[in-house]
């Protein structure tokens, strides 16, 4: 019993745990991957709090819906570009591409959905109809080709559009910032959405450097150059509500207010016609000799 307790406890304590062989294959090739799909995830759903605060007030304020199309068209776009390089290619590789913008591309349907509805904002209306156009055209554009051009070439367009998607993803960024600049007022940025789309930038340029992609790379800088501006400037103008918005602005009217030299002239005059009252000439003498009497 003593030997065989002893041969036990020798082959427990030569024999490495399950944990650190985990860890042991566990290289930084692996962990880059896995935060490039957790930072996606994190994208995807850093506007819920937004979204759900515009539902319950009824409407979405001075936010433009260009990140919000960019998460709905990107991920339907990455969704068909994965599918159909899977069934083109028969490599399985591709899926990856559809598990990671699969819950982006609902998330940014109830976005969108949520956005149309409850949009108020003339400005914000008119951008609206001017993206779903352009997704319109694109969508229009890769079923021609689709139609018209070898399923290789099809293939291939589809990608330039997915990886168009990324790069237009990042601008829309900064769509809000001459209205911030203008009001001094940052609310119109998307502050959870902006921070989450940094770091998912940073994690995805490692990524695109470890891979030798410039298709990956070029995108990711730009987003991490259009992030950090929006966090900038959401440090530098902090966000005001709708008073404290009003207050402001009248406190700059109030400040910024100076009277024409006419106005000032006029406002002399009255005062000086005011302040001096004119003689009050006394009646006239009733005709007819009425003191006499």
């Amino acid at each position: 019993l003593t030997g065989s307790a002893a041969a036990w406890a020798a082959h427990l304590f030569s024999s490495p745990p399950r944990l650190s062989t985990l860890l042991a294959g566990l290289t930084f090739a692996a962990i880059v991957k896995s935060s490039c799909m957790a930072s996606n995830v994190a994208v995807q759903l850093s506007p819920i709090a937004q979204v759900t605060h515009w539902a319950s007030r009824g409407c979405t304020g001075e936010a433009d819906a260009a990140p919000y199309v960019s998460i709905f068209f990107g991920g339907w776009q990455w969704c068909y570009y994965g599918l159909f390089a899977y069934f083109l290619t028969e490599r399985s590789g591709f899926l990856i591409l559809v598990y990671s913008n699969f819950l982006g591309a609902l998330l940014g349907t109830y976005y969108l959905g949520t956005f149309v509805r409850n949009c108020r904002h003339g400005q914000a209306q008119g951008s609206l109809r001017a993206y779903l156009t352009g997704v319109a055209a694109l969508v229009l554009l890769q079923a021609s080709a689709r139609a018209a051009l070898p399923p290789e070439r099809a293939l291939f367009f589809t990608g330039l559009v997915a990886s168009l998607c990324s790069f237009l993803g990042a601008m829309s960024m900064l769509v809000t910032v001459p209205t911030v600049l203008r009001t001094k007022n940052s609310r119109s940025v998307p502050g959870p959405l902006v921070v989450a789309n940094f770091f998912s930038a940073v994690v995805w340029c490692m990524c695109g450097w470890m891979l030798s992609d410039p298709m990956v790379l070029a995108p990711n800088i730009v987003a991490m150059l259009a992030s950090s501006t929006c966090i900038y400037l959401k440090q530098r103008y902090p966000a005001l509500e709708e008073g404290e918005e009003v207050d402001a602005q009248v406190a700059d009217c109030k400040l910024s207010f100076k009277p024409s030299p006419k106005a000032v002239s006029q406002r002399e005059i009255v005062a000086d016609t005011v302040a001096t009252p004119r003689p009050v000439k006394p009646p006239a003498a009733a005709a007819g000799g009425g003191a006499e009497a």
